[in-house]
């Protein structure tokens, strides 16, 4: 087990190396002196409006997490733990950062409400994301000039497919996805001891889950609502990016771009590195609907430096010592 772990981090470390050899390559055929410049065009008023809006997208997560645990936690504690998770997200794979929140959450509310929260949020960001992602790609195709209907068809198609996700879970939870997991994984003596145990806490854990519309629907509307806010802010913030960079982006470019983005990071979700595709992701998308790469890698630059000190102020708040009420292992997120 230690030599599968051992190995499994090593080929992340070597992928992650490799990845950011790659953005250092593509900067330099860049120019340094470029980005440079590019960077300084932003200027303070466009670093402003993006901080505005990378906040937005912050706190809205947060407020959804905080609405998801019964506002049982501190607000201020679950805005911390959602950019913290955040900041994760931006450097490793394999939504690392969720593991990071159920982490930060369990030391409060026990492990099965830090898992049924942790999963009950991801449950609808997988249908929130791509409702904004298939929204900006009908915008794109109702508003941007000249696109190419081949491309727009694409960027269409691949918009549908990001709902799928989002079905599989779906059935999984419906289906009592963690209990046959843990019954699969009872193999292991370290769990084979505690296996009932174990397997209770499962069952509990998608029955909330699955009972969260039913028992709690409000909540589920609000949690919606604001990732609904959230990942608009992101939207909104490749427009703003593109024009402090003055490009002249019209709104309906960057909804194509904000489209094909969002399809381009379930790919890169499931990479075992995250710093340097991403940017190599945009480069490619760019020159996809004709425009200029260097453009499109410039802007995520600028997007996860933006990104990085949004969180990076709010992640503290995750690791101060919050007081919050005494709740057992076995009691419900919902």
């Amino acid at each position: 087990m230690k030599r599968k772990t051992k190995r499994k981090t090593v080929v992340q470390l070597v992928c992650v190396s490799a990845s950011l050899a790659a953005l250092l390559w593509l900067l330099g055929k860049i120019g340094w002196a470029t980005i440079g410049h590019a960077l300084g065009q932003v200027g303070w008023k466009g670093l402003f409006a993006l901080m505005l809006l990378g906040w937005t997208e912050s706190f809205s997560d947060g407020t959804a997490l905080w609405v998801v645990m019964g506002q049982r936690l501190r607000y201020g504690f679950g805005i911390g733990v959602n950019a913290a998770g955040s900041m994760l997200n931006l450097i490793l794979p394999w939504e690392s950062g969720e593991v990071l929140k159920g982490t930060l959450l369990r030391g409060q509310f026990g492990t099965q409400s830090a898992v049924s929260g942790t999963i009950l949020w991801n449950y609808i960001f997988k249908i929130s994301r791509p409702a904004v992602s298939l929204t900006a790609a009908l915008c794109g195709g109702a508003f941007a000039r000249h696109t190419d209907g081949f491309d727009l068809g694409i960027i269409l198609v691949a918009n549908l497919f990001s709902f799928f996700p989002y079905l599989v879970l779906r059935v999984l939870i419906r289906y009592g996805a963690a209990a046959g997991l843990v019954r699969i994984l009872g193999i292991l003596p370290v769990l084979r001891r505690h296996s009932t145990h174990w397997i209770e806490s499962a069952r509990n854990i998608d029955r909330e889950v699955r009972q969260f519309w039913h028992h709690r629907p409000a909540d589920y509307l609000k949690v919606f609502g604001l990732q609904l806010v959230a990942r608009a802010s992101g939207w909104a913030s490749i427009y703003v990016a593109l024009n402090a960079l003055g490009t002249n982006c019209s709104f309906g470019q960057a909804s194509l771009l904000y489209a094909a983005v969002n399809v381009a990071d379930y790919i890169v979700a499931v990479l075992p590195a995250r710093v340097g595709v991403s940017e190599g992701t945009s480069y490619l998308i760019f020159k996809f609907l004709g425009l200029d790469p260097a453009t499109g890698v410039i802007m995520y630059v600028v997007l996860r430096i933006r990104t990085i000190l949004a969180n990076g102020l709010l992640t503290p708040a995750a690791f101060f010592n919050w007081k919050a009420p005494s709740t057992s292992d076995d009691r419900p997120a919902g």
